[in-house]
């Protein structure tokens, strides 16, 4: 297992395609405190104080996954789930917003980046950014008024690096189980998604849109302008209406 770690760095994404760029391993984990420019989809800042778990993983998919890399998303936000959900004090009490975060009482608690290299038109590597709000205290995103929350209060370990093992561990682990995992990895990811039925916001062209359905492909339908429209993981980013709850 290949961890490397930095006290602060500009973002964990950055430095891991470095890496892969030089061929480091399959699972090769960068980890930092801190990151400075941290980003989300859409090359939104994702913050990144300390006491976060902010890492990039290095991947090599498999030539199915190579063939269905819209269902990698999926695969790594039930991985990052499952292993988190070992070392919280409550058990499933989380739950996935399209596309890419976890949330705690419908607040951003955990999200995940992916960014892929292709050479002559094939997938080269992928790296995987996870931020989580792990031990990131509450009054923080009170301060700077964020729509955030935090698993501070509710993890069992203080020890960041047992849960980012455990982490990596389930990522590779779903990983090299697809094909054959995928429709237990849909039906638990579809289970834990409470949006169907839900009024968004398109944030690419700012139009409502309403949450119809996932499909075992692992894309997202939605109805906008009384028009049905399939998107694959990754393909749109929703604003969720919240007063509708």
């Amino acid at each position: 297992m290949v961890i490397i770690y930095y006290k602060q760095v500009t973002s964990t994404m950055d430095i891991a395609h470095d890496y892969a760029s030089k061929n480091f391993p399959h699972g090769t984990i960068i980890l930092a405190d801190i990151q400075t420019e941290g980003r989300g989809r859409l090359r939104r800042k994702w913050i990144s104080p300390e006491g976060g778990l902010w890492f990039s993983i290095i991947l090599y998919p498999s030539i199915y996954l190579k063939k269905k890399i819209d269902c990698l998303g999926i695969l790594i936000s039930v991985a990052v789930y499952k292993a988190l959900d070992i070392f919280l004090k409550e058990k499933d009490i989380l739950n996935f917003k399209w596309p890419n975060d976890l949330e705690l009482n419908k607040k951003k608690v955990a999200g995940i980046l992916l960014e892929s290299i292709y050479e002559n038109n094939e997938i080269k590597y992928i790296i995987a950014g996870v931020g989580i709000n792990l031990f990131v205290e509450q009054s923080y995103f009170q301060k700077y008024d964020i729509d955030a929350t935090s698993l501070k209060d509710l993890v069992l370990v203080e020890d960041k690096l047992i849960i980012l093992k455990e982490i990596r561990n389930q990522i590779l682990s779903h990983i090299a189980d697809y094909p054959d995992n995928w429709d237990y990895v849909f039906q638990f990811y579809k289970s834990r998604f409470p949006y169907i039925g839900s009024n968004a916001v398109n944030r690419l062209n700012g139009k409502e849109v309403k949450i119809v359905d996932i499909d075992d492909n692992g894309s997202i339908i939605l109805e906008e302008e009384n028009k049905i429209k399939k998107y694959p993981w990754g393909g749109i980013s929703l604003e969720i209406k919240r007063i509708t709850y």
